[in-house]
């Protein structure tokens, strides 16, 4: 009997220690949505993005990429100075590289802004957000508006040679 409860226990651990390592938090940011933030946003990002494997060329065009979301968030969704930015990275199991940019500005969705005249009747801006860099560098790109945020979702498909 000893043997038996030592496995269920020894079972029981390897158990938690897997779903401990299944249940890994991603990295995370979080910034207030002001101009001085996007250095430590882009900094942050390109760090993650360089852990993958990626090469120098995307990390850059990844920055520059990071840095228009973040000038467009904090332009049009927290136009007020009040809201933050937060950005998770996480390498996935399918070999991806998963960006979650959030802030908690009011509804805006950059990808939309520019394509319709009717989005452009009701800004109250006289610049329209630009997403070339963004479009440029990832091509998998979902907007969500969450509860009372913004949510990006960027993926990067995984690096040749590495799964």
């Amino acid at each position: 009997m000893v043997q038996c409860d030592t496995y269920k226990t020894l079972k029981g651990t390897l158990r938690t220690m897997r779903k401990n390592i299944d249940e890994k938090e991603p990295d995370k940011i979080i910034q207030p949505a002001i101009p001085d933030s996007i250095p430590s946003l882009v900094e942050f990002v390109s760090a993650q993005a360089f852990e993958t494997g990626m090469d120098d060329e995307k990390i850059q065009a990844l920055g520059l990429a990071i840095q228009e979301v973040a000038q467009n968030i904090i332009e049009f969704a927290c136009a007020d100075g009040k809201g933050e930015i937060t950005i998770t990275c996480e390498f996935v199991d399918s070999g991806a590289f998963l960006i979650h940019v959030w802030d908690t500005g009011v509804p805006f969705n950059m990808l939309l802004a520019g394509t319709f005249p009717e989005v452009e009747a009701i800004t109250k801006h006289e610049k329209i957000p630009s997403t070339k860099m963004l479009k440029k560098a990832v091509k998998n790109i979902e907007y969500i508006r969450g509860k009372d945020k913004n949510i990006l979702i960027l993926t990067i498909p995984p690096v040749l040679g590495r799964s």
